[in-house]
């Protein structure tokens, strides 16, 4: 794969990015280092090897699917700051 300006600019209306002359020249630097190291990926002999696709041995198993009957009021004994039965939370907003 040959990483030129077509592929930047491609690239750039992607990810909605504008990128000046300085950054594209250092991405088309990164981008060609990146691939020379997964060269040397190819080079690797992974004959005698079995795919791998999960690096879990045993499947998930799904929990049961239950209800449980709980007291919903517990939870708010669990909350540090309660306002009249309201969930208190900082702030989003600058002040």
């Amino acid at each position: 794969m040959e990483i030129n300006d077509e592929l930047i600019d491609h690239l750039e209306n992607l990810s909605k990015l504008k990128l000046k002359s300085s950054e594209i020249e250092k991405m088309k630097t990164d981008m060609n280092e990146i691939l020379e190291y997964m060269k040397l990926l190819d080079e690797v002999d992974v004959s005698g090897y079995e795919p791998v696709f999960t690096p879990m041995e045993d499947p998930m198993i799904p929990r049961e699917d239950r209800s449980d009957q709980q007291d919903p009021s517990q939870i708010l004994k669990l909350v540090p700051h309660l306002k009249d039965d309201l969930v208190l939370i900082p702030s989003i907003y600058a002040k």
